[in-house]
């Protein structure tokens, strides 16, 4: 059988926070029913028992919004449809307003079994001007409420380079977010979107300089409470580095299913339309693409140097049919020369400064 992983999203939530541009829409629970049906039916008619599926993430929009009950009948038709390995590692967002113990007992009678809570900052402040509906008391709440439901594998999701934050704010997000002892972190710098409310406060975001202060200082302090970075933005215990996550790092395939999904399956991408009534009318499978070596190349050099242990050497001779410093040797000696990267026996990676410039070292790789 064919490894694969799901995602599944679920565009609905109960306001829109700040800095989002994801396809998430408040205020429409008089189609949260219709939308479970036309989900369901879309996994069913895609079902292929050739492949065994080892991760599935329910992201969001708020997938802990909607009854627990419409989630769990979305799994089992996962379960249905493909064949679902007894150990796939099965994976939930959830906003810390939006859950109770009920809730959470549910989801793991279900079968889910990692949770990721959306808490960003145990700032209150923060929290009402960026949008986010909990506070720093309830985010601390919900991972205790998920301890007692029996969920032993729980991340927690921390942003930083917010609009007036500084880098003892984050400190303080960083000490609560340890004391909690989760076995994952994910801590990303704010990308401001165009159109966005905060896209207004620029004026107000920290320098790059602290923002780089914030990464390293999480980079720190995480790593000495046994939290070990394994990606640009993401952090665990030994054996809780995010399945799922990792199968996009290594172009693995995966099908997406709902509202704005996308997949990546037999060398095309291709997604679902993000608007929620083209999606409620069956369109699927949208801007088909057939992935180019050229652009195989590229998504294997962005995606791997994200990661520590890098891009594996090997692999790409045997998957693109040529060593890797062919027609780069003298851009791999510059960075290397610099410190920039490092390559240890099969694996070219990013150093610790490196991965502070990973977007000019890829560009540069990538031209060669």
């Amino acid at each position: 059988m064919q490894p694969l992983s799901v995602y599944i999203h679920i565009p609905f939530c109960l306001s829109k926070c700040a800095y989002c541009d994801f396809a998430s829409f408040p205020g429409q629970e008089a189609h949260w029913e219709a939308y479970f049906r036309a989900l369901n039916a879309e996994i069913r008619a895609a079902g292929d028992a050739r492949y065994r599926v080892e991760t599935v993430f329910f992201g969001g929009g708020t997938p802990s919004l909607v009854p627990a009950e419409l989630l769990a009948d979305t799994l089992a038709t996962v379960r249905e449809a493909f064949c679902l390995s007894p150990a796939a590692e099965i994976s939930l967002e959830a906003n810390p307003g939006t859950i109770h113990l009920q809730k959470l007992r549910a989801y793991r009678r279900a079968g889910f079994n990692r949770i990721s809570l959306g808490v960003q900052s145990f700032d209150a402040r923060l929290l009402r001007e960026i949008g986010r509906i909990h506070t720093p008391e309830q985010a601390a709440e919900a991972v205790r409420l998920a301890r007692e439901a029996g969920f032993e594998n729980l991340n927690l999701d921390l942003m930083y380079g917010l609009p007036g934050q500084s880098v003892e704010d984050f400190r303080a997000t960083l000490s609560r977010a340890i004391a909690l002892q989760p076995e994952h972190v994910s801590a990303y710098a704010l990308i401001v979107e165009e159109g966005t409310p905060i896209a207004r406060r620029t004026d107000e975001l920290p320098p790059e300089e602290e923002v780089l202060e914030m990464q390293r200082l999480a980079t720190r302090m995480l790593a000495a409470s046994g939290l070990v970075r394994y990606e640009i933005s993401n952090y665990a215990r030994p054996g809780f580095a995010c399945r799922h996550n990792r199968v996009y790092w290594h172009r693995g395939e995966y099908r997406g299913f709902g509202a704005a999904a996308h997949s990546f399956l037999g060398g095309a991408r291709f997604e679902n339309p993000s608007e929620l009534s083209r999606y409620l009318s069956g369109e699927r499978g949208l801007n088909r693409e057939e992935i180019s070596p050229e652009s195989a190349m590229e998504e294997a050099i962005l995606l791997a140097t994200r990661t520590v242990e890098g891009l594996s050497l090997s692999r790409w001779r045997s998957e693109f049919g040529s060593e890797f410093s062919q027609g780069r040797e003298q851009i791999l000696k510059d960075l290397l020369s610099q410190e920039l990267i490092a390559i240890d026996g099969d694996a070219l990676r990013l150093t610790p400064r490196g991965m502070e410039l990973q977007n000019a070292i890829v560009l540069a790789l990538v031209d060669g």
